[in-house]
């Protein structure tokens, strides 16, 4: 990463399409349809902004608030004038050169570390320095568009350092490939102290807009401590999985993955329980109907199953950016209202005939207030012949409440197991 990041970083090019431009919007949207969990809405930014879950993952804050105000300073020439992250060519003020500007600065501070030798501070204070610098890179490719070549660029730079913070990590982890149609898909399986190919193991569905790499601290903090592995995979046209587009077989990839856990040597694969966030509790929902033999439990963090796939109003009211991103992972290039609606009709697993029978595994779904993409009646639609467990989270203070609903998921899972 050090060579790629120091060359390129300081080299402004500006042939490069900007990320606002590359999903034409036939209809444009001024909307906020999402949740405190998604982050601030803001017309004055394309991107939809989230410090307080970038301060979760472990990034200073005034670093963040940094960054940002360089963004927003600038005076280049915008895509689009009234949105402050869309700079155009790789160059100072550019969304992507910013951040990963910071990433270079901490891989900078790693660089000039004496790696002879090391104690075991010093290996985790590298450990947390490289996983800050991953997170950068991470937020410069958000919204990980799979025709962005700056993008593409920062999610390699992400992930390398994200291997790189591996090697100093008190855990094992594991790179393991899985074969999804004749082809690889990459993944990351992250183990627990003593786990000696006896523990349960948690597969993660991403959000919409994360990597497989974004959910370390999840694994730290909650999985690891209570002997839980993590597996992690990307979402389809995003990280390792970008040559597969999203459909409404949502969870092929990750039907694929479950099938072959009893090669993996490391883990109990008659332990595994699936866990989506977001927009991934679609993926998990599927897996927990469609394989209940294979899976021990379904948890579900503002599950996404019917509403937002079925209700014209919500989906046109949800901001430019998030509509971009649906249309990037369902391989469009362009999109309108009207076709969006027509696409994500074939999603809703009610309409897919799931929904309509109880999942004979447990079954925990944690909801936020307010959250205009995830409710209680969403989440009652998810219902299990054995144990359904509602948790409805407060909005504020959003740092305490997301502890709390991590807390409860990790409980639960022991309750199950």
């Amino acid at each position: 990463m050090t060579e790629n990041l120091s060359e390129k970083i300081f080299k402004p090019q500006y042939d490069y399409p900007e990320t606002s431009s590359l999903i034409k919007r036939i209809d444009s949207s001024n909307g906020s349809s999402t949740s405190p969990f998604d982050g601030e809405i803001d017309s004055k930014w394309y991107r939809i902004i989230n410090p307080i879950l970038w301060y979760w993952r472990g990034l200073p804050k005034l670093e963040i608030e940094a960054v940002l105000s360089q963004i927003a300073i600038s005076t280049k020439r915008h895509t689009d004038d009234k949105w402050l992250d869309t700079v155009i060519g790789y160059q100072p003020g550019n969304w992507i050169y910013e951040f990963l500007n910071q990433a270079a600065k901490w891989q900078a501070k790693i660089d000039a570390v004496d790696q002879t030798n090391l104690s075991e501070e010093a290996k985790n204070n590298l450990h947390q320095d490289y996983l800050i610098a991953s997170e950068y890179a991470s937020i410069a490719s958000y919204p990980h568009f799979k025709n962005d070549e700056l993008a593409l660029y920062a999610q390699t730079c992400a992930y390398q350092a994200y291997m790189k913070a591996l090697e100093y990590s008190p855990y094992t982890t594991k790179q393991i490939e899985f074969k999804v149609e004749n082809r690889s898909i990459k993944t990351i399986l992250h183990l627990p102290q003593n786990c000696d190919g006896v523990c349960p193991v948690v597969l993660v569905c991403n959000a919409l807009g994360n990597l497989q790499i974004d959910y370390y601290r999840y694994f730290s903090e909650y999985l690891a401590p209570q002997g839980f592995a993590m597996l992690t995979v990307d979402l389809p046209t995003v990280g390792f999985s970008r040559n597969f587009v999203l459909t409404q077989n949502s969870s092929q990839i990750h039907q694929a993955i479950i099938e072959q856990l009893a090669t993996v040597p490391w883990i109990d694969s008659n332990r595994v329980i699936v866990a989506g966030f977001r927009f991934g509790s679609h993926i998990a929902t599927r897996l927990a109907y469609l394989m209940p033999n294979k899976i021990k439990g379904l948890f579900n963090f503002t599950p996404f199953v019917h509403q937002i796939f079925v209700d014209k109003t919500l989906q046109q009211n949800l901001p430019n950016c998030y509509k971009d991103m649906l249309a990037c992972r369902l391989g469009l290039t362009s999109v309108s209202n009207q076709q969006l609606a027509a696409e994500l009709n074939y999603f809703s697993l009610k309409n897919q005939g799931l929904l309509t029978r109880s999942c004979p595994v447990p079954i925990m779904n944690i909801i936020f207030e307010d959250d205009k993409l995830s409710n209680l009646t969403e989440a009652k639609l998810i219902q299990s012949s054995k144990q359904s467990k509602i948790v409805t989270i407060a909005k504020t203070p959003l740092q305490k409440s997301l502890q709390n609903a991590l807390t409860q998921s990790v409980k639960w899972m022991e309750s199950i197991l």
